[in-house]
């Protein structure tokens, strides 16, 4: 069987925690059974030792008695005071000294008179008359028995070990006294046994073991009273005498034998041990590293993108695992599904987001049959980034919201539905040709007239369309472009109107692309330039004003402004341009007044920058970083600004006028403003469009008139533009026009062309 990864380090993990288990384990159990055959040995001799104990203490007895049935008699008590040599021969044979295991025999009198003593010769086992212990000895061991001048009839006697001339020896000694124990005792009576030779044997015997009795103390000297090793056991038998009698008590022990035993034993254990260890490692195996190797392999599949579930086959903790992960795998599934959704979703609108288009049109692509037609919609709201700046990102959300509702009311089910970001929309429509997708895009242009209500506010907004049908080879990223073409040339032809793709937009679009691209590098360049025209007081000749016109040139060819302008408006860049122009015109503005102190520069607001709320604070902060005055500055704006941005623009104008900055009302007559309205707001002066000048030359001078009485009625200025010859000019000044400003005074020119033009027109 093939061995993966995890069952080698278990098999090896195991297998060296199994050996050194097994090791420990026999060694243990060796030292164990050592240990236990240790104790047992010296148990058993101790037993033993405690055995000849008690023979000992039974020979001392019957020695005792023995001396005792001898001392307490008349005869002994009549012999000590007359020795006589009958007794001595009656009572003290050869063979009653055998029979009761005595070496010697002695009576005395009193300390140092020794009466009589006898001995046997252990070479040739008769009794000698020269004894073997002398008097002194004998008085010596006995001057430490007790006090034996003992009141009358007290019994005196005792057993003593001791040793003389090396070897052990056992005293019986007994006070001599008259058979009815009446008188005091008149001697001793002394019986001895040596314990070595014969009588050893004899004692062995009895204890069936291997003794010891010696005056040296075994092995080496202790202070203990009983030790014992794993072959003997030792015990002083003495306390007071000297010198010690020590008891050995030995034991043979086979530890060949023991150790062919133990061997057996470890032998035996181990292989019980890798038995067991096998089984286990096979129960392992089956219930554990084999169910992990399956989860592995099919958690490698789940990786693979496979929805794998993991085998439950009973109640046990893996299989708890494996229920656990497949409940998961479960959430994890539903949650991957869910965040796909919402990778997909536009939150704000509900419908689908770029990606999901990207994902979609892919889709149908594959799935689209030959022949089978399928176009794109690509729309942008026209006027929304006004609505949003305007009035905030609430009323934003609220129309990107109402139009993806009044989307899904145009289109078709089988069509789907997208936000592609910002301001923008898409539609996917299969089975639709592109002629069918315009006719779609009408009437969801159509849809959009209808004003949407924001609190007081009603909205208006349009959309400009571009469609574009696959043509089966190119991919979604080329189909949304080709929409994408369309809705640039829709913008650029008014907005609010549908434009079929077709081959010759791709430069159209390239070329605005182009121009965008050149247009951010020269605003961040700052590479567009001011240009001022003057504005003459027709009465005095005086040079009253000067306008500041922007003038970009590209290609070494000028731009039309109308037109960077409305682009700069288009990419949210017209305030830093229009920041731009103001620092620049200032800076020219503190030159010019070197020549005209009182002269003004007018400057030209977009509608867009009322959006910004601190547009009127930025503007004054900046004229004082100048050190020029706010009376210095006028402010052009068109109607249309107080069209989008009623309220906002009114605030502006009167943190304008409180500041001391002129209001004029640019390109008067060509919008949408009431008479009423104008009278609400602080407008100071109001500029003559140059439609209404040229008809001056045609003959016509109702407009300029009534224009005239107009602002005469509200009290304000008047300044016409664009005069360019001396008809408009005989017929303005005839009217009572006298502020005017046109080609027939001068061009917009650079600073340096209208310092020197000052100059001359100072000296003329």
């Amino acid at each position: 069987m093939h061995m993966t990864r995890l069952h080698k380090q278990i098999v090896n993990r195991v297998g060296l925690i199994v050996i050194a288990l097994a090791f420990l384990v026999t060694a243990s159990c060796i030292g164990i059974i050592s240990w236990l055959y240790l104790k047992t040995d010296a148990e058993q001799v101790a037993a033993e030792l405690t055995k000849v104990e008690l023979l000992l203490q039974n020979e001392r007895d019957g020695l005792s008695r023995a001396v005792n049935d001898y001392a307490v008699w008349d005869d002994a008590y009549d012999y000590v005071s007359k020795p006589n040599r009958k007794f001595e021969t009656d009572n003290f044979t050869q063979q009653s000294l055998n029979v009761m295991q005595l070496d010697f025999v002695a009576i005395m009198a009193a300390p140092g008179k020794t009466l009589f003593s006898s001995e046997i010769n252990p070479a040739y086992s008769n009794i000698t008359a020269t004894p073997a212990i002398h008097t002194p000895l004998l008085w010596s061991l006995l001057a430490k028995l007790p006090d034996w001048q003992q009141r009358n009839g007290e019994k005196m006697q005792s057993t003593y070990l001791t040793a003389a001339n090396g070897r052990p020896l056992l005293l019986a000694v007994s006070g001599i006294f008259d058979s009815s124990l009446e008188q005091p005792h008149s001697g001793l009576m002394i019986f001895g046994r040596y314990l070595d030779g014969t009588y050893l044997q004899r004692l062995q015997q009895l204890a069936e073991s291997q003794l010891q009795i010696s005056a040296q103390m075994p092995v080496q000297k202790i202070t203990a009273p009983l030790y014992h090793t794993e072959q003997t056991a030792s015990k002083r038998l003495t306390s007071w005498q000297t010198p010690d009698i020590w008891l050995q008590v030995s034991k043979d022990v086979n530890w060949q034998q023991r150790y062919l035993m133990m061997a057996l034993f470890a032998l035996g254990l181990l292989l019980v041990l890798l038995f067991t260890s096998w089984v286990l490692q096979r129960l392992l195996n089956r219930l554990v590293v084999e169910r992990i190797e399956t989860f592995a392999e099919l958690a490698s599949r789940r990786t693979q993108g496979e929805r794998i579930y993991w085998p439950v086959e009973g109640q046990n903790e893996l299989d708890l695992l494996a229920r656990t992960f497949n409940e998961l795998m479960d959430e994890v599934q539903a949650a991957q599904k869910n965040m796909h959704d919402l990778s997909i979703t536009d939150t704000l609108t509900a419908l689908g987001n770029r990606r999901g288009m990207e994902e979609q049109v892919s889709k149908m692509m594959k799935t689209c049959q030959l022949g089978t037609p399928l176009s794109m919609l690509l729309m942008d709201l026209d006027g929304f980034k006004l609505i949003n700046d305007s009035l905030g990102h609430a009323a934003g959300d609220l129309l990107l919201q109402e139009v993806a509702q009044r989307m899904r009311q145009v289109m078709r089910r089988q069509d789907k539905l997208f936000r592609m970001g910002g301001d923008e929309f898409a539609v996917l429509m299969p089975h639709t040709t592109a002629e069918q997708g315009h006719l779609l895009a009408e009437r969801l242009i159509e849809t959009l007239v209808a004003p949407i209500h924001f609190g007081q506010h009603r909205l208006s907004v349009s959309g400009s369309v571009g469609v574009a049908q696959w043509d089966g080879e190119t991919d979604g990223l080329e189909l949304m472009r080709h929409a994408d073409l369309a809705m640039y040339v829709a913008k650029r032809d008014g907005k609010s109107c549908v434009r079929l793709f077709e081959k010759g937009m791709s430069g159209v679009a390239s070329e605005r692309m182009t121009l965008e691209q050149e247009l951010r590098r020269a605003i961040a360049e700052q590479s567009i330039e001011p240009h001022f025209q003057p504005v003459i007081d027709t009465g005095s000749g005086n040079v009253v004003a000067v306008e500041m016109l922007a003038r970009w040139r590209r290609n070494n060819e000028s731009v039309p402004p109308l037109g960077f302008i409305r682009l700069a408006e288009d990419l949210g860049l017209i305030n830093q341009l229009s920041m731009q122009l103001l620092e620049k015109g200032l800076t020219a503005l503190r030159h010019f007044r070197q020549h005209y102190p009182e002269l003004k520069l007018q400057i030209n607001i977009s509608p867009l920058q009322f959006a910004d709320r601190h547009l009127a604070l930025t503007m004054l902060q900046t004229i004082a970083a100048y050190d020029l005055p706010s009376t210095a500055l006028a402010v052009e704006l068109t109607e249309g600004a107080m069209l989008l941005y009623p309220e906002q623009v009114e605030q502006t104008m009167r943190q304008f006028v409180e500041a001391g900055v002129s209001l004029h009302l640019d390109d008067f007559g060509t919008g949408y403003s009431s008479l009423a309205r104008l009278r609400d707001l602080p407008f100071d002066t109001v500029k003559l469009d140059r439609s209404f000048v040229v008809m001056l030359g045609e003959g016509d001078t109702t407009l300029s008139q009534a224009v005239f009485d107009m602002a005469t009625s509200m009290h304000m200025d008047l300044i016409a533009e664009g005069v360019e010859n001396q008809t408009e000019y005989e017929e303005l000044q005839a009217i009572g026009y006298r502020q005017m400003q046109g080609y027939m005074f001068a061009r917009p020119m650079p600073e340096t062309a209208l310092i020197q033009w000052l100059q001359a027109h100072a000296a003329a």
